[in-house]
This record gives C-alpha cells, structure tokens and sequence, in this order.
C-alpha cells in the first residue's frame, strides 16, 4: 500500500492540551458550525461480505499505538476557556479523553478531541480500497461523537472540512462499523468540504470528538476509544 510521508502533529508527552480561543470544530482556527448535527441514527452495517479488518490505531499504555502513530487530546470553544481538556490517558485496549465545557464564558460551540494518526511521523495511507471504519467506543453517559476522517490537505484542517460522521457511545464498550458513504462534510463547509472519497487516498488521521452547542452551563465530558481499523 502506497503512503506519503507528511508532518501532521509530533508530540512528547502522553496527554498535549490544545485549547483555542477561536478554534473550530477540530484542533485548527476556522469557522464555526451553524449547529452540532442531532445524533443521527446509526449507520447501516457495512455492506458486503465480512473480511478480517485491519488494524490502524490499536491502544497501550504508551502515548503511540502499536502502529507507531503519536495521539493527542485537544479542546475548542469560541470563546476562551470554555472548554478544558483534563487529561488523555492511554491504556490496554483504549484511550480515555476528560475534561468540560461551559465556563459562562458565552460561546455557542466547544468540544473536546483526540487525534488518531495511524502511522508514524504523520504518513499517511491510501485508503481508498476500503469500505468502512470500525471503531470501538465508550462514554461515562451516553454521548453523541463525531468522527472525522483527516486528510492531508492543510487548509482543509484548518477549515475544519473533511467529512464526518455521529454516532453514540454508550456506557459499554461497543464496536461501531460505520461505512465510508456515511461521512460527508459540514454544512457551512460549502465547496471547501472534502467527500470521503476524496480523502481515503491519502489519510492522515482519525478524529473523534464530543461537540456540544450549549456552553451556558458547565459539561463534564469522559470517553473512550479503544482499537480503530478499517473493513474492506
């Protein structure tokens, strides 16, 4: 399988809080949604006839995973301190992502995140053979997440326009197969926004992230994501 090499995040250190005063919905400066999507019914089963998936993010107690990509956890909100990110904590099995938003500090989107890259030093992958992503997710109260499927394109990071899906964790650890025709980018991405299509060829990274759009009281916010792969 092809892979370009390109620097997408290097960090350190287990847990690096990115937290901006005028972030989007994704660890980069852009515009805000209109809204956070409703959690929209879960995705059909990916079609087609079941095959062994492969592995692309699988979780230890280390700030990578076993296929060497560099994960981290980020907070945005519009305004300045409306979102904190406490802590990433890597274990066997799952990353768990805490921390709030709502400060009162009057934004009207904040969330907090974690960046999935499946491959050392930010190569990126051709996935365009592939028809779904797995992900196995968990949540302190059920929550609705959103995952992004991350090129390698900056400008489109930065305006927060590849595609994306929702879906809801549940208290117990569950597997999700969400299939690839699921994802679309946002609304207000216009003709900036990237299909799926358009961005299995060259991934960068897996986002998953809890968006809230009511900030006006405080948010405890506790998930987890254990192992990331791919179906064909």
């Amino acid at each position: 399988m092809p892979s370009i090499a390109r620097s997408l995040r290097a960090v350190s250190l287990p847990c690096i809080a990115l937290v901006t005063a005028c972030a989007q919905p994704g660890p980069a400066g852009t515009p805000p949604p209109a809204a956070v999507a409703t959690p929209a019914p879960a995705p059909a089963a990916v079609p087609g006839p079941a095959t062994s998936p492969r592995a692309y993010a699988t979780f230890t107690a280390a700030p990578t995973t076993l296929e060497g990509g560099t994960f981290y956890g980020f907070a945005y909100a519009e305004k300045q301190g409306d979102a904190g990110l406490t802590a990433v904590t890597p274990a066997a099995g799952a990353v768990r992502v805490t921390g709030f938003t709502g400060a009162g500090k009057g934004s009207t989107w904040a969330g907090l995140g974690v960046m999935v890259p499946g491959a050392p030093n930010g190569a990126v992958a051709d996935l365009s053979g592939y028809r779904g992503v797995r992900l196995v997710l968990s949540a302190t109260t059920p929550t609705a997440l959103r995952i992004r499927l991350v090129g390698s394109d900056a400008a489109t990071v930065a305006g927060g326009c590849y595609p994306v899906a929702v879906v809801t964790a549940g208290t117990e650890a569950r597997a999700h197969d969400i299939p690839f025709s699921a994802f679309a980018p946002e609304g207000y991405c216009g003709t900036q926004g990237r299909t799926a299509a358009a961005t299995l060829p060259a991934l960068s990274a897996i986002e998953v992230t809890a968006p809230t759009t009511e900030t006006a009281k405080r948010r405890d916010i506790d998930f987890q994501v254990g192992a990331i792969a791919v179906l064909r």
